[in-house]
């Protein structure tokens, strides 16, 4: 088995092969492994059988949507060189019952919140957009499911921290 590892590019194209490593923890979980950082556990709810001691895969798969809007802006933020004071990122999403064929994500809705001085506003609304335009994760759910990515900038006083 190939060994999980952290990114690694794929000849000269850009391109990332990712490797993450699961196990199974003996109970209704397990822990996921990425070479060089700590597990990541994970658990059944009790509604299907498990114990709920630890996040259910669909909540890191919500948290990895939302990182990679985070981790996005951030690239733009750089590039456009805003000055912000606060940045967060909520997901919320329907799991549904599909019938014989199990469950199924029937939509993710996304609210990128980012707090900045009066004159860095049209910055941040723009760092949005292209987070909204430029997230990978994003732009390859909207093919199977409705994903809805909005953003609301707010001045933030000066005085807060």
């Amino acid at each position: 088995m190939r060994k999980a590892g952290r990114d690694e590019e794929k000849g000269n194209s850009g391109n990332l092969r990712y490797g993450v490593k699961l196990l199974w923890d003996k109970e209704t979980g397990g822990r996921a492994y990425v070479e060089g950082f700590p597990p990541l556990l994970f658990d059944r709810p009790v509604k299907f059988g498990g114990k709920s001691r630890f996040p259910c895969p669909d909540h890191y798969f919500f948290s990895a949507v939302g990182g990679c809007v985070i981790t996005t802006f951030l690239f733009f933020r750089g590039r456009l060189k805003l000055k912000m004071k606060e940045l967060q990122v909520s997901v919320q999403g329907e799991v549904n019952s599909v019938g014989p064929e199990g469950y199924r994500v029937a939509n993710l809705d996304i609210v990128v919140h980012v707090g900045v001085d009066e004159g860095e506003r049209s910055k941040a609304e723009k760092c949005a957009e292209l987070a909204r335009e430029f997230c990978h994760l994003t732009r390859s759910l909207e093919r199977g499911i409705p994903v809805s990515v909005k953003y609301e900038v707010g001045i933030v006083d000066s005085d807060e921290k």
